[in-house]
């Protein structure tokens, strides 16, 4: 049996009425046409592989003619209606109703003629057939199809007789055989490819009995693939080539069909190595990812972009992104993944060290001691780095605020032109502005601006780094304040000596005046008021001098209460005049300390003037109380007043803070206070009065064991 017809497919496998009662369902009927048609043609082509099967079907579906391996029913070809009027006619069909028929044995009692019958299939399959013919026993040419006759450039009827070593001779050269498309029965090929006139041809061959005046004749039918081929070959050629993995594999994770390109990706030495392997367990690190990915192709037939990391053959990780689609068989079910991969490792290690980096740049912008911007070519902040929160910004408040609203008014002319000048192209440098903090009050910052251009060299944006310098601003107004007062001292110092010169006179004169027993006792007695202010007027000279004075420390037995004396009378003026009381209670048991009187007075000064200035702030009646006492091994200096208190108790004797307006203070005094009391071995307190205004200063320095000379007494006996 060379071939076989079946009428009416499309009523088996689309159109069943088996079941139209409902019974079953029509559905259930038609899919089990299918699979029977299926089966049926599986089995016929095993039995004969060269059998050609002819499905009379006019549904169209593609199927119809698809191998029963991917889904199709089996069939060779399909036989459409037009076929059926030429086999059997119709009643439109005129003189042209059953030329089949009519022409092969309509009436007779013989065979229908196969060869006519081959004819007629072949100008009406689906499949595309191009050139048929029949020969006899001699090779002669019995008949050709329009197809044929076409391709040789002749009609039909000129190639009857023909003998076939001539018809399709190339050259000069002789034919291997008397038909060139006859082989040997040891062959065993009912089919089989054959080059001819620069084209590819599937030859197939029957051998059929003629009418009952010829013998046996061989039918050929030639159907072109050489588009096919070429197609498949370009398919082949792009499969091994492309750099990309591409894959057929089956749902439950075995390849079916690999390229060169994923056999390299994955490591293996060649595909028939990866064809063997388990893909759910040897290519995935978990069954758990290929099971995600059957569940993607079950649920939306095709995957677009996903990202998986696989194996490779040694174990390495290889990142891939998958593309891929499901195809299906007849029931709906899917029967294999097709798809894609590509290796994005290297693109996976670039992203890992870009994300390195930029956490590494993060982690210094955020943790430098530097505020950082970056603006637009408008002056709009784009970034802001997390230092700013220090300075009571958040970055939602930043980001599209303009960078001069940063910046007080009075220096954001400055600011307008270093923009200018970067967006030229010009680096700007140590540019001082004072930057308002968020809660408005004005910080000193020394600010960088540079351009950040892009490939063509143009300013995008800029880059801002701000130093704050509040406190190094600070440190060199104090330090000139300072600078300043030791000036103020050496000119004390001078103006003192300068002074001490006629004092000197007035003294002796007066001396000698006194002295005189002419002098009217009226005049004596104005001679005593203007020796005592002269001598009080030497006193006050002599504290200036010692205080002015730049001393190594010499380190005595003193007396405490005749220096706080000298201290008190040189801001005795001060305190008269502003209507500062001063009420002394000194313990005249006081035992000495060991120290330097310099050093010591110069503290107690300091704390005197700060208690000054506090009293003179409270508009009532100042006081300041001066308290000497023993407290066990210790001597107290107690220094009260009724001011209005310290702020900040915590801070008082930081270097450089101050609650005085600028210019008023230098934030220094205490802070050397607490340094000389503590090399006296001693400590120096601060706190709030209790039950009343002010604040109260406390020194306290060990006693010496044993009482202080006369001379010591005076501060001036070293020990």
């Amino acid at each position: 049996m060379d071939g076989l017809r079946v009428d009416l497919t499309q009523a088996i496998h689309r159109d069943n009425v088996l079941h139209a009662d409902n019974r079953r369902g029509l559905g259930n009927a038609n899919l089990f046409g299918q699979k029977m048609l299926r089966e049926w043609s599986r089995t016929l082509r095993l039995l004969r592989p060269s059998i050609m099967l002819i499905a009379e079907d006019h549904t169209g579906w593609d199927a119809v003619t698809q191998l029963p391996d991917v889904g199709g029913l089996g069939f060779g070809a399909t036989w459409f209606a037009s076929f059926y009027h030429d086999l059997m006619g119709d009643s439109d069909m005129a003189d042209g109703r059953g030329r089949l028929i009519k022409t092969a044995g309509e009436g007779g009692d013989g065979p229908l003629d196969m060869e006519q019958f081959a004819g007629a299939l072949v100008a009406s399959q689906l499949n595309k057939v191009v050139y048929h013919e029949s020969h006899d026993e001699a090779g002669n040419v019995l008949r050709v199809n329009r197809s044929l006759a076409e391709f040789i450039g002749v009609q039909p009827q000129a190639l009857i007789g023909v003998n076939m070593s001539a018809l399709l001779t190339m050259g000069n050269a002789p034919p291997p055989r008397a038909c060139p498309f006859c082989r040997s029965t040891t062959d065993g090929d009912d089919e089989y490819i054959h080059p001819v006139l620069e084209r590819t041809y599937l030859v197939s061959t029957s051998r059929v009995h003629g009418a009952s005046n010829e013998g046996m004749q061989t039918i050929h039918v030639l159907k072109d693939i050489s588009d096919r081929l070429e197609v498949e070959q370009r398919y082949r050629e792009l499969f091994d080539n492309i750099q990309e993995g591409l894959f057929f594999s089956t749902p439950d994770g075995r390849f079916i069909e690999v390229n060169d390109a994923l056999v390299r990706m994955l490591g293996y030495g060649s595909r028939e190595e990866l064809l063997q392997v388990d893909v759910r367990t040897q290519v995935y690190f978990s069954a758990d990812g290929h099971q995600e990915l059957a569940r993607q192709m079950e649920e939306h037939g095709v995957v677009r972009n996903h990202e998986e990391t696989l194996r490779r053959r040694d174990g390495s990780a290889v990142y891939v992104l998958i593309n891929a689609f499901a195809v299906r068989d007849t029931q709906g079910r899917v029967s294999q993944f097709r798809g894609l991969m590509l290796d994005i490792s290297g693109l996976k290690n670039f992203q890992a060290e870009l994300q390195r980096e930029r956490d590494f740049s993060g982690k210094i912008l955020n943790n430098t001691q530097s505020l950082i911007l970056v603006a637009d070519t408008a002056g709009l902040i784009s970034y802001a780095n997390r230092r700013w929160q220090d300075m009571g910004y958040e970055q939602k408040q930043l980001l599209g605020r303009p960078l001069e609203h940063l910046v007080a008014p009075a220096r954001r002319t400055i600011l307008t032109e270093a923009l200018s000048a970067t967006l030229a192209g010009r680096q700007v440098d140590n540019l001082e502005l004072q930057i308002l903090r968020g809660d408005g009050r004005i910080g000193h910052f020394s600010v960088n601006l540079s351009p950040m251009r892009d490939e063509q060299s143009h300013v995008i944006s800029l880059v801002v780094v701000m130093t704050d310098v509040t406190d190094a601003a600070s440190l060199q107004s104090k330090l000139m304040h300072a600078e300043k007062m030791a000036a103020v001292g050496q000119l004390v110092s001078g103006v003192a000596h300068e002074v001490n010169n006629p004092l000197t006179a007035i003294l002796g004169f007066a001396d000698l005046l006194m002295e005189n027993p002419e002098l009217p006792e009226s005049a004596r007695k104005d001679m005593r008021v203007i020796l005592q202010e002269a001598q009080r007027t030497k006193q006050i000279v002599q504290n200036l001098l010692s205080f002015a004075r730049q001393m190594p420390p010499q380190r005595k037995a003193l007396q405490l209460n005749p220096i706080l004396r000298r201290t008190v009378q040189l801001r005795s003026y001060d305190f008269q005049s502003h209507g500062v009381e001063v009420i002394e209670h000194l313990d005249q048991e006081l035992p000495s300390v060991i120290g330097d009187s310099h050093q010591l007075q110069q503290v107690f000064l300091n704390i005197l003037n700060n208690a000054y200035d506090a009293v003179g702030e409270t508009g009532r009646p100042a006081r300041i109380e001066i308290m000497t006492a023993r407290k066990g091994n210790s001597v107290e200096i107690l220094f009260r007043d009724n001011g209005p208190g310290i702020s900040h108790p915590d801070r008082i004797f930081d270097p450089f803070f101050t609650t005085k307006e600028v210019g008023k203070g230098t934030g220094l005094g205490l802070s050397i206070c607490y340094g000389i009391v503590h090399e006296h071995g001693g400590e120096i307190l601060c706190q709030n009065n209790t039950g009343g205004p002010g604040a109260t200063f406390v020194v306290r320095l060990p006693a010496t064991p044993e009482t202080a000379s006369v001379g010591a007494a005076a501060g001036v006996i070293q020990r």
